[in-house]
């Protein structure tokens, strides 16, 4: 707690003296986040389970600066508490420089460089910020808090495209760079051998990014009548690097994902109806006799509705499902394995209703009614033998932003 303390002194610090020397090249901006979580089941975010866990907090500073008419720099400070996977962190969420290489009459282009957000559906670039994501709980098929640090950002390089049109608006990003390397609840994830009853050792070394091995991602996307209709195509090529430790099971393996992400949404006057698709094909290879090559085919969907009720007040729902593998929807592998059918899977029904007290604080409340597991941490439920396939989520938060 120590470290969130200094660091909602310094946004609050921020926001009261360097708010005096902003001026119309310089933006302050911060955001803390608090959320209460309680699960009939398992953990969710730290001692969940028949109990009320307030171990799911964000903070963030970010500053936007802009000494030149196509020269600008952006940077988010992040904090974030979630459970035993994010244990009071502080650390630089993207930091880059943006250089506009030419605008025309109807458009512009350029690039991007430093540590930049990846361009994943419509959420995964202001996934931290609470007031522009649709839900306590995102969609975990697609937003892996499981895997957050890899999804997260890339440090390399990312060109831009900005098209506007008679019939609609196209803007492009590519992105190439070496992602970040918090990837202990993805290993988890690859070598499910968190049940006491798993045939599979624990893995002692790391998986990591590798320079020489970056990743490729881009996203396309099309909105009308200025986003009442946006379209979206997202693509993720990343490899890593199972590096062991010692004299262990495991021989030096690779993982690779190529992840196709499809999003679709409407924004009326009184509703917004979003949709998006995952798939995604993995290759996980040279692990050793112990984890024989095996190239899974993942996927997830989900759909959501929100009715906004007045200006301030909105309910929404979600409907969403995701597979580990899509040729092995009831676990059954992952059974023979010694690990509960239901970690191969998730499926989950989402009722909440948001209030915008004001323009600077919002308040949220959820319930989730979840068949399954696959997207729970192994760092909250370390021996996934103890779960429950059945189980149910409430969710209540808290945003202001400045």
């Amino acid at each position: 707690m120590n470290r969130l303390y200094l660091f909602l002194i310094s946004i609050f610090l921020s926001s009261s003296t360097l708010a005096y020397e902003v001026t119309e090249n310089l933006q302050i901006h911060g955001f803390f986040t608090q959320s209460g979580i309680s699960t009939t089941d398992n953990n969710m975010y730290e001692d969940s389970k028949h109990s009320i866990s307030g171990d799911l907090r964000e903070a963030g500073l970010n500053l936007f600066y802009t000494p030149l008419n196509n020269l600008s720099f952006s940077f988010q400070g992040l904090y974030r508490k979630a459970g035993r996977v994010d244990n009071d962190t502080v650390d630089v969420d993207y930091a880059f420089m943006d250089i506009n290489l030419k605008n025309y009459a109807s458009g512009r282009y350029g690039l991007r460089l430093g540590r930049i957000k990846n361009p994943i559906g419509l959420y995964n670039e202001t996934r931290d910020v609470a007031f522009t994501t649709p839900s306590i709980i995102l969609p975990q098929g697609i937003y892996f808090d499981r895997s957050r640090s890899f999804l997260r950002s890339s440090d390399g390089g990312q060109l831009y495209w900005e098209h506007l049109t008679d019939n609609g608006n196209f803007n492009v990003k590519v992105l190439y760079g070496v992602a970040r390397n918090d990837n202990d609840e993805l290993l988890k994830a690859i070598i499910p051998y968190g049940s006491s009853k798993c045939s599979l050792p624990e893995p002692r070394g790391e998986l990591k990014s590798s320079g020489s091995k970056p990743s490729f991602l881009t996203q396309i996307s099309y909105e009308v009548n200025g986003g009442e209709y946006i379209y979206a195509l997202s693509f993720a090529d990343a490899e890593l690097t199972y590096n062991p430790k010692g004299n262990e099971s495991f021989q030096k393996g690779s993982t690779q994902f190529d992840m196709y992400v499809l999003s679709a949404q409407y924004n009326g006057e009184k509703i917004t109806l979003t949709g998006e698709y995952k798939y995604q094909e993995n290759n996980f290879k040279d692990f050793g006799v112990l984890y024989p090559d095996v190239s899974p085919v993942s996927g997830s969907w989900y759909i959501q509705a929100a009715y906004r009720l007045k200006y301030n007040w909105q309910v929404y729902g979600r409907y969403d499902e995701t597979f580990s593998d899509k040729n092995d929807r009831n676990g059954s592998n992952t059974k023979l394995l010694g690990n509960p059918a239901h970690m191969a899977y998730a499926k989950s029904t989402m009722l909440g209703v948001r209030w915008d007290i004001n323009t600077s604080m919002m308040l949220r409340a959820e319930y989730h009614n979840i068949d399954g597991t696959s997207w729970l941490t192994s760092a909250d439920n370390p021996d996934r033998s103890q779960t429950e396939r059945y189980w149910d989520l409430f969710a209540l938060q808290f945003s202001v932003r400045f």
